[in-house]
C-alpha cells in the first residue's frame, strides 16, 4: 500500500502529488533588490524535479521599506516583480510541484540600518529580545495601508501563476505580532481584547479574498502557541485556529513560538515530533488540512506515521531538503539508507544570520545548483584517497560521482573520522549516525573501494597505481601546552573507548563542541561533571542557535559550566584554574582534554609521493579546527577542480 506521504491531496482545487511541503527558509538567493534570480529558480528546481509536492517561497516582501526582513528578501510589492516570479512558477511547474508564495512583513524582528534607517513597524512599542530596534507603533493608517498591501501582494500572486498563498503570521514577525498579548498592547479596535488581537489578520484575509476570489488556495502560518510568560497560549491558539478557518483560509500551517523561544527549530537532543501536538490539536477542532512542522524528515518514517494517525495532513520538510534534495524521491523509493541525514546543527540558520547565503553543513552544492557542476568528467582518472574523515569522504563521492574511479584507505577502523566521534553521545547519535549510514551506502552503490584499518604509505599507495594520491588525514586532538598536561586525557579518545577507567568526577577542559558533546556523554553514564572554558560562553565555534540551545541542554542535564575560567596547570586529581584574577583548585578523579585539534603533518608522505612521481593533492583546514562544515566544502571543491 503506498505510504501515507506519498498520497495526493487536493487544498480548494490545487492538486498536491504528494504531501511533503517543503517549508519556508530564508535563502538570501534574490537579487540586493528582491529580483528572482537563476540561484534561487534552480535551488526550487531541484527540489521539485526530486518530487517535492508542495514549495513555499520564503519572507516574501510585500513592502519594501519597512516591512522587509534583513538582507535581501524575495519581493512581491511592485508589479516590475511578476516576470521574474512566472519565471520561477513555470520552471517549478514543469516538474509537476506545486508553489506558494509565504507573504510577509517583518514587523519589529529588524534593525533600522537593515530598513534605510527608519523604525521598524509593529502594533505596539515593544523591543524584541532577540534582535531588532524599538518599533513605532502603527497608526491606524499604516495598519490600513498594511493590510491592503498583503491583498495586493496576494493578487500579484495570482497574476505570477502561483497556486496559491500563504500569510506568514508566525515566529513574532508583524501578524503574530498582533495576535501576541506580549506585542499587542493596543487599547483601540485593533488590541486588547482576543477579538480586537485578531482584527488585524482577519481583515488581512478579508483583503485577500476581495483580491482574489475565493477558489484561489489560501494558507495561513501560525504559531498555535508562545511558550513565554504573557504570551499566546494553545488554548487562545485553537481559538485562533477556528477564527482563522471560519473567515476562508484553506489550509493551516501550524508552527510554535518566536524567536525568543526557539521551539520551532527542534535541535540536536530535541525529540523529532517534540511539535506534533500543536498540529494534531489543530486538527481536532479544524475542518480544513493542516501541516506539521519540527524536524520531521530526520526520521522519514516519523513524517507518514504523523500522517497516518490523522495528526496532520501534511509535513513541512525544511532542514532535510538542504541536506538532501532528492529527499521526496528517495522516501517515495524507500531508499532512507541514501538521505543525507540533517545534522540540526543549524549551520543554515547560522550562515544567513551572519551576513552569507544559505549554506548546509553536509550540502556544500547547497546554492550551487545553477552551475550544474556534477558533470561527468571526459578523462577518468585513478584515485587513492587517503583518509575516511568527511572531508575526504566528500572529496571521494563526490569524484565518484564525476566518473573516477576512486580507492579510499583509512588508518582506523571505521569510516567518518570526528563525524563517527561525534555520533557516540546519545543526545545526537540519531542525526551523526544517519550522516554515517549515508557515507557508507553511498561508497557501495557507486563502487568505491573502501580499505579500513591500513596505515597510507607511498609504497601502499604505489600498489593502487594511482594518477592521484589525495591526502585528506585530518587533524588530531591536542593537549595545552601547560604544567602537567600529562595527567590529561584526550576527550575524544574517551569517547571512542567508552569512557573507560574514569571515575565519578569529571573535570573537561574546553567547552567546544567537543567538550560538550564528551561532557553530555559522561551525564549519559551517570558522572558527576565540570566544563571549564576560558571564554565567556560555551559553543563559540557552533551556530548561534545550536550554541543558544546546547546551553539549555547542557543545563537540563546537571553539567556545571565554569566559564572565564583559565586552566592554568593540571594535576594528577586536580586543576588549578584562574577566574577574576584569583587562582583556585578544583578537585576531580580525572581531567579530559577538549581545547582544539591540529592539522596531522603530510610533508613526509607528500615527498615520497612526489619521489615516484605520484601527483599528490592534499587537504587541510586552517588550524586544524574540526568543524565539518570546513571539511566537507574542502572536499567537495576539490574534487571539483579534477579536470
Amino acid at each position: 500500500m503506498e505510504k501515507k506521504i506519498m498520497q495526493e491531496i487536493n487544498i480548494n482545487g490545487m492538486k498536491l502529488k504528494n504531501r511533503i511541503s517543503m517549508a519556508p527558509m530564508y535563502s538570501k538567493y534574490a537579487s540586493e533588490s528582491g529580483e528572482v534570480s537563476d540561484k534561487l529558480i534552480e535551488y526550487f528546481v531541484r527540489r521539485a524535479k526530486n518530487g517535492v509536492g508542495l514549495i513555499i517561497l520564503e519572507n516574501t516582501c510585500i513592502e519594501w521599506e519597512q516591512g522587509r526582513i534583513f538582507g535581501n528578501p524575495v519581493a512581491i510589492y511592485d508589479d516590475r516583480f511578476l516576470p521574474g516570479l512566472n519565471e520561477l512558477v513555470k520552471a517549478v511547474h514543469r516538474y509537476g510541484t506545486k508553489i506558494i508564495p509565504e507573504i510577509h512583513h517583518v514587523g519589529r524582528q529588524v534593525f533600522s540600518d537593515h530598513i534605510n534607517g527608519k523604525p521598524p513597524l509593529a502594533p505596539s512599542a515593544v523591543k524584541s529580545k532577540v534582535g531588532g530596534d524599538m518599533p513605532k507603533k502603527m497608526t491606524e493608517e499604516e495598519i490600513i495601508s498594511t493590510i491592503k498591501a498583503f491583498g495586493d501582494a496576494a493578487l500579484r500572486a495570482k497574476k505570477a501563476g502561483f497556486d496559491g498563498v500563504e500569510l506568514h503570521g508566525a515566529h513574532g514577525y508583524l501578524i503574530q505580532e498582533f495576535i501576541s498579548p506580549l506585542t499587542n498592547l493596543r487599547n483601540d479596535r485593533w488590541g486588547g481584547s482576543f477579538e480586537n488581537r485578531c482584527r488585524f489578520a482577519i481583515e488581512i484575509i478579508r483583503e485577500i479574498r476581495t483580491k482574489v476570489g475565493e477558489e484561489f488556495p489560501l494558507f495561513f502560518r501560525f504559531s498555535a502557541e508562545e511558550s513565554s510568560p504573557g504570551g499566546l497560549t494553545l488554548e487562545e491558539g485553537l481559538k485562533y485556529a477556528k477564527v482563522l478557518e471560519s473567515e476562508g483560509v484553506d489550509c493551516l500551517d501550524v508552527t510554535h513560538g518566536n524567536y525568543e523561544s526557539l521551539k520551532h527549530f527542534p535541535m540536536q537532543g530535541d525529540s523529532f515530533d517534540q511539535l506534533i501536538y500543536l498540529s494534531e490539536a489543530v486538527k481536532s477542532e479544524v475542518s480544513i488540512p493542516v501541516i506539521a512542522v519540527g524536524s520531521l524528515g530526520i526520521k522519514p518514517e516519523i513524517a507518514n506515521n504523523v500522517l497516518e494517525a490523522k495528526k496532520a495532513d501534511l509535513v513541512n520538510i525544511g532542514r532535510e531538503l538542504l541536506a538532501d534534495s532528492e529527499f521526496a524521491k528517495k522516501v517515495a523509493n524507500d531508499n532512507f539508507d541514501e538521505i543525507r541525514t540533517c545534522l540540526r546543527c543549524n549551520e543554515c540558520t547560522g550562515s544567513v544570520d551572519t551576513g552569507k547565503y544559505l549554506a548546509c553543513a553536509v550540502n556544500p552544492e547547497l546554492g550551487y545548483e545553477y552551475k550544474d557542476l556534477l558533470k561527468s568528467r571526459q578523462k577518468r582518472k585513478n584515485i587513492v584517497v587517503v583518509g575516511a574523515g568527511p572531508a575526504g569522504l566528500e572529496y571521494s563521492i563526490t569524484a565518484a560521482k564525476l566518473g573516477h574511479k576512486v580507492t579510499i584507505l583509512e588508518k582506523n577502523d571505521y569510516i567518518g573520522g570526528l563525524v563517527k566521534i561525534a555520533s557516540i553521545p546519545n543526545y545526537k547519535n540519531t542525526e551523526f549516525s544517519g550522516l554515517l549510514n549515508y557515507y557508507m551506502t553511498m561508497i557501495k552503490r557507486l563502487g568505491i573501494n573502501l580499505n579500513l584499518s591500513i596505515k597510507a604509505t607511498a609504497e601502499i599507495i604505489e600498489e593502487y597505481s594511482p594518477d592521484l594520491a589525495v591526502l585528506a588525514v585530518g587533524s588530531k586532538a591536542v593537549k595545552l601546552p601547560i604544567k602537567g598536561n600529562q595527567y590529561s586525557e584526550i576527550a575524544v579518545e574517551k569517547l571512542l573507548d567508552n569512557g573507560q577507567g574514569l571515575g565519578e568526577d569529571i573535570c573537561v577542559i574546553g567547552g567546544s563542541g567537543v567538550g560538550i558533546d564528551i561532557a553530555m556523554f559522561l551525564r549519559e553514564k551517570n558522572k558527576n561533571v565540570k566544563i571549564l572554558e576560558m571564554q565567556a560562553e560555551i559553543g563559540g565555534e557552533l551556530s548561534p542557535m545550536l550554541s543558544t540551545h546546547l546551553k539549555e541542554v547542557v543545563k537540563a542535564n546537571n553539567i556545571e559550566v565554569l566559564t572565564s575560567h583559565l586552566v592554568k596547570e593540571i594535576k594528577e586529581n586536580s586543576v588549578i584554574v584562574e577566574h577574576n584574577g584569583q587562582e583556585k583548585e578544583i578537585n576531580c578523579d580525572n581531567i579530559l582534554s577538549a581545547v582544539g585539534f591540529k592539522n596531522l603533518d603530510t610533508t613526509g608522505l607528500e615527498k615520497s609521493l612526489k619521489d615516484k612521481d605520484i601527483e599528490v593533492q592534499t587537504l587541510s583546514v586552517e588550524n586544524g579546527c574540526g568543524h565539518i562544515m570546513d571539511a566537507t566544502r574542502n572536499g567537495f571543491w576539490s574534487a571539483l577542480e579534477l579536470d
